[in-house]
């Protein structure tokens, strides 16, 4: 999963919906009518995702789901702009056109959490954690090491995130505790730190 230009082709590339419609978000001030129809198709999409993990369904149970209620949704916005481009109703090189040409030149790849088990709608989480290592390379300068800093990125404010711990927080409740850090590691892992605090 990635935006809709990879520079690395793997066996199946889904494409990325949020950048997909971000392409038309960033128009909406210019084409507020045809934007607000694609954007209200796609909060049909995430709507649906909502009620999957909701009712917790089986990787399986989400293909069918989405099958029968995005799909046509998906669908319909290509059907759409296709129709936009042949009765000449936007131009093609307008910001519209530019979007549509987007959504419908990656719709295989959009569409694929529709056909593939457990193929994700966009890759909003993975972006999310990598923010978090680029937002720590700016504030790593405490670290000892290059190393000590990178297994901190990778590592431990990620996992922090993972289990809900605020990495700021932990990260000092490390430097404070040295000691107990040292004698017991095991049970000074992000996922043992909220046990460690009530504990404290």
């Amino acid at each position: 999963m990635s935006d809709a230009n990879p520079t690395v082709m793997t066996a199946l590339h889904a494409a990325c919906n949020s950048h997909a419609r971000r392409q038309f978000v960033d128009i909406l001030e210019s084409f507020p009518d045809e934007v607000e129809k694609v954007l209200d198709l796609y909060k049909i999409i995430w709507k649906n995702e909502d009620t999957i993990a909701e009712k917790n369904m089986t990787a399986s149970k989400r293909l069918q789901f989405h099958q029968q209620h995005s799909l046509p949704n998906m669908q319909s916005i290509k059907d759409w702009g296709e129709q936009c481009f042949l009765n000449e109703s936007v131009e093609q090189n307008s910001g519209l056109g530019k979007a549509i040409a987007y959504f419908n030149r990656h719709f295989d790849r959009l569409t694929l959490f529709c056909k593939i088990e457990s193929a994700q709608i966009d890759n909003n989480y993975m972006e999310a954690m990598l923010k978090l290592i680029v937002r720590n390379q700016k504030n790593a300068s405490f670290f000892k090491s290059a190393s000590g800093a990178a297994i901190a990125d990778v590592l431990i404010i990620a996992t922090c995130m993972q289990n809900g711990i605020n990495p700021f927080d932990y990260l000092n409740a490390i430097q404070r505790n040295q000691q107990a850090v040292k004698e017991n590691p095991l049970s000074w892992l992000p996922l043992n730190f909220s046990d460690i605090v009530s504990i404290n």
